[in-house]
């Protein structure tokens, strides 16, 4: 086992930290007037500046606490992309570690831009940051899971971030496909967005007390 320096656990922190994301979504929804349905509302409506009728849910977006919404998902960009710059360390030493965490940066700096141009008002950038988040987010989670898999100590761990990545894509697909069109929107875009999120906060946890080099 290596000693794990300072600026490795520092990067495992901020990993840690993206699970305010998650903490700060409920917030935000409970602020809601009208009832925000995890099937249906889009996770970008949570942070939408304006209040406006929505044709793909049906009713009223109206978020109080937007600027929460952006705040915390800049912060958790930030905070993967970073962290995926510091624990490098922690990973074996091969290409697919090196390529998912390089990717896991590029993650985090379009998830930041999401944050930081709501749905309503900075459209295009919105989507733009969304576009390239979930889909490389997928990629980075197979490639680092799949590190992760080659390891004797870390084999389950691995496998099960791979098979989240796979599931995560599938979704994405359905989303795209718009299975079960505007009531299931929301459901497939938090399957294909979420597990890469909940993966490095996994990672940040684990991986300090026996990295798997």
């Amino acid at each position: 086992m290596i000693d794990v320096d300072g600026r490795t656990r520092l990067g495992a922190v901020l990993w840690v930290l993206v699970a305010q994301y998650f903490v700060l979504l409920f917030v935000v929804e409970s602020r809601w007037e009208v009832p925000y349905s995890w099937l249906r509302n889009a996770i970008s409506d949570l942070g939408a500046a304006t209040c406006f009728q929505s044709a793909e849910v049906g009713r009223w977006v109206c978020s109080p606490w937007h600027v929460v919404s952006g705040v915390s998902w800049t912060l958790a960009g930030l905070c993967l992309a970073a962290g995926a710059l510091l624990v490098r360390p922690l990973f074996p030493d091969v290409r697919t570690a090196r390529a998912g965490l390089l990717l896991l940066v590029v993650t985090g700096l379009a998830l930041a831009v999401v944050g930081l141009n709501p749905e309503d008002t900075r459209r295009a950038l919105h989507i733009a940051g969304a576009v390239v988040a979930i889909p490389v987010g997928e990629v980075a989670m197979l490639l680092t899971g799949l590190a992760l898999a080659r390891t004797a100590r870390w084999r389950l761990l691995g496998r099960i971030g791979a098979g989240g990545a796979i599931v995560a894509a599938v979704a994405l697909a359905l989303l795209v496909a718009q299975v079960g069109g505007p009531a299931l929107f929301g459901m497939w875009e938090r399957i294909a967005a979420f597990p890469v999120l909940l993966w490095a906060v996994v990672c940040g946890v684990a991986l300090p007390a026996r990295p798997a080099v």
